[in-house]
C-alpha cells in the first residue's frame, strides 16, 4: 500500500467538484478517453474502470479491475440475495462483463438508496483503492501531465449516467468519425491492427475543436487521485456517509 499523509493540505483538489456541471473548452491540454487503449501524446490512456492489468487486494479478495468493485457497492444490503449478485459480479472475466452481464440481468435489485452522493463518494474510494493497491497504475495516472484534463468521453454511451460520469463532445466526435472513415477507405495496405492503432494514434491527436460538457465525474476522481499521489494526500471522501450507507461486501460490513 502507498503511504499517504493526510496532514498535507487538500487545497489542490478543491477546484475538482463531484457533481458538478462542467464546460471545457476543447484544447491540447484536454485529454479524452474512451477505450482501454486510447492513446495520446505517446501515452496509452488505460484509465477506465473496464481495464485490466490492474489488479488490487480489498476485502480479502483480489480485485481484477475497479469495475466489478464499484458494481459491488450497488448490490451491498448485506443480503443473501445481494451477496450472491456480488458472486458472480467478482467471478466474472472483466469489468465489462460484470456491467454487461450481470449489471443488466439485475438491475432492478440495485440499492434504492444509490443516489448521487452515494455513487460519487464510493466510486472516489474504489479507485483510490485501486490506486493504493497497484504501483502500476499510481504510476499511469502520474504519467498524465500536471496540466492536462482528463476527461471521460461518453458523446457515443446511451446509457442515463453517461453525462454523470464523462462528457460529451458531438463536434469533435463526428470529425475523429470522419477521420477513421477515411483512414479505412485510403489505407488498405494496413492490417486491421495497424489500422485500429493508426485511427487510434492520429484521432486522438486532434482534440481542439468543440466543447466538451457533462459532470465529468470519472475524469475528475482520476484528477483528484493523481494529485493526491503526487501530494501524499487522502481524497476527500465522505466516510461519513459511506457508513451511514452500511456497505456490506460478501456478507461483510465495511468500517472504513
Amino acid at each position: 500500500m502507498a503511504e499517504i499523509n493526510p496532514a498535507i493540505s487538500l487545497a489542490a483538489t478543491e477546484s475538482l467538484v463531484l457533481g458538478r456541471e462542467e464546460v471545457y473548452k476543447a484544447t491540447d491540454k484536454v485529454w479524452s478517453c474512451h477505450k482501454v487503449t486510447d492513446i495520446v501524446n505517446g501515452i496509452e490512456l488505460r484509465l477506465s474502470n473496464m481495464a485490466g492489468g490492474y489488479p488490487f487486494d480489498f476485502a480479502g479478495k483480489r480485485w481484477n479491475s475497479s469495475e466489478q468493485l464499484y458494481l459491488c457497492g450497488e448490490f451491498s444490503n448485506g443480503t443473501s440475495r445481494h451477496s450472491g449478485i456480488q458472486t458472480e459480479i467478482f467471478k466474472s472475466t472483466s469489468g465489462y462483463a460484470a456491467k454487461r452481464f450481470v449489471k443488466s440481468k439485475y438491475k432492478k435489485e440495485v440499492r434504492a438508496d444509490f443516489g448521487d452522493s452515494f455513487r460519487l463518494n464510493w466510486m472516489l474510494f474504489v479507485v483510490w483503492t485501486k490506486c493504493l493497491g497497484n504501483e502500476d497504475f499510481r504510476r499511469k495516472l502520474l504519467t498524465i501531465p500536471d496540466d492536462v484534463t482528463i476527461v471521460e468521453d461518453t458523446t457515443t454511451d446511451n446509457q442515463g449516467t453517461s453525462e454523470i460520469w464523462g462528457c460529451r463532445n458531438k463536434e469533435l466526435r463526428a470529425i475523429r468519425d470522419k477521420m477513421a472513415k477515411d483512414i479505412k477507405s485510403n489505407r488498405p495496405d494496413l492490417s486491421k491492427k495497424e489500422i485500429e492503432n493508426l485511427i487510434n494514434v492520429e484521432t486522438n491527436a486532434v482534440r481542439t475543436h468543440g466543447e466538451w460538457k457533462g459532470q465529468n465525474n470519472m475524469g475528475k476522481i482520476l484528477m483528484i487521485c493523481r494529485q493526491c499521489i503526487k501530494n501524499g494526500t487522502q481524497p476527500d471522501i465522505d466516510y461519513d456517509l459511506l457508513r451511514s450507507k452500511q456497505i456490506h461486501i460478501f456478507g461483510q460490513k465495511l468500517a472504513f
